[in-house]
């Protein structure tokens, strides 16, 4: 049916950016904003915006915030018919510190009600998935979800650590995953590997592979991707692209490489559109962009064709 589904947070980004360089235990002056958020919802609403269909399995709450986020999803063209409301919890809240340069500081999320989601319930729907269907998860979940989520499901899964205190989550489930994208940090720690110099590269792919993932694309921030699947391997660097803000880059990413996945493209050239969904995130003032749509993508796909320089890992 070649259908995607996303699974995980779905919260209010707050964020907090300071005029000048940040100092700790100090008022800052700056400019405080909310956007709708969480990874999964981020990764839901570029593909949406993509103009691919997107089925959004989260929890809501019934506070004005949870009404407010499913109508945002709705207006986005996300059906969210398998979400669940939670009536008596708040709706998760994401507060991130960003420097005038962009550069998330510090966050802080609260997403309590993120674990009352009944999986249980969600039995039929994820028994329905086969190959030809993907399903995109975020460490918001539980290990406990997770795996359940895995038990039930027989389709191509797709998984972002989101961060380093949540990576253990997806661990144990290294083997059952077509592609996972950590960052450099959260590939370290998930690895115990280092990535000191352009020597690491290769190392580190392989010890994911033999892990069992399909395919391991690790974003490496200013130095752009490292990425492996079967005996390929690359370095792809970035191209110049204005940076406003980067929260929700990482996100975006994973869209583009869905997108590139739906399409069946090639390997490298899901890294390309990853890269290119990235560059869209990162030159817009919102956690996912307002311009975003297929044209955009394909705009930016072809600059990174151009401009990025692709080393072929040994």
């Amino acid at each position: 049916m070649n259908r995607i589904y996303v699974i995980g947070g779905a919260n209010v980004d707050i964020s907090a950016r300071s005029y000048e360089p940040l100092r700790e235990y100090d008022s800052n002056p700056g400019k405080v904003s909310y956007s709708y958020g969480g990874v999964a919802h981020n990764i839901a609403a570029n593909l949406a915006g993509y103009g691919l269909p997107v089925e959004y399995i989260t929890a809501f709450s019934t506070d004005n915030w949870g009404h407010l986020l499913q109508n945002e999803c709705v207006n986005r063209g996300i059906s969210i018919s398998a979400s669940q409301i939670i009536p008596d919890e708040g709706t998760s809240l994401y507060l991130a510190v960003v420097q005038p340069d962009g550069e998330m500081k510090v966050a802080i999320a609260d997403m309590e009600i993120l674990s009352r989601l009944d999986i249980e319930a969600l039995a039929d729907v994820l028994g329905r998935l086969d190959q030809d269907d993907m399903l995109v998860l975020d460490t918001n979940l539980t290990r406990q979800q997770i795996g359940r989520i895995i038990e039930l499901t027989h389709c191509r899964i797709y998984a972002d650590p989101i961060s380093i205190a949540k990576s253990s989550r997806i661990m144990p489930y290294l083997g059952r995953l077509e592609m996972l994208k950590p960052n450099n940090f959260e590939a370290e720690f998930i690895s115990g590997q280092h990535l000191n110099s352009e020597e690491d590269y290769g190392k580190i792919l392989k010890w994911f592979m033999k892990q069992g993932c399909s395919s391991i694309v690790i974003s490496m921030g200013a130095k752009g991707v490292i990425a492996g699947k079967g005996e390929e391997a690359y370095h792809l660097s970035n191209a110049s692209i204005e940076i406003v803000n980067t929260t929700g880059a990482g996100d975006a990413f994973m869209a583009g490489y869905i997108y590139g996945q739906y399409n069946r493209y090639d390997f490298l050239d899901c890294l390309r559109y990853a890269l290119a969904g990235s560059a869209i995130a990162v030159r817009s003032p919102d956690t996912v962009s307002s311009e975003i749509n297929e044209e955009l993508l394909k705009y930016y796909y072809e600059k990174i064709r151009k401009e990025s320089v692709v080393t072929v890992i040994k």
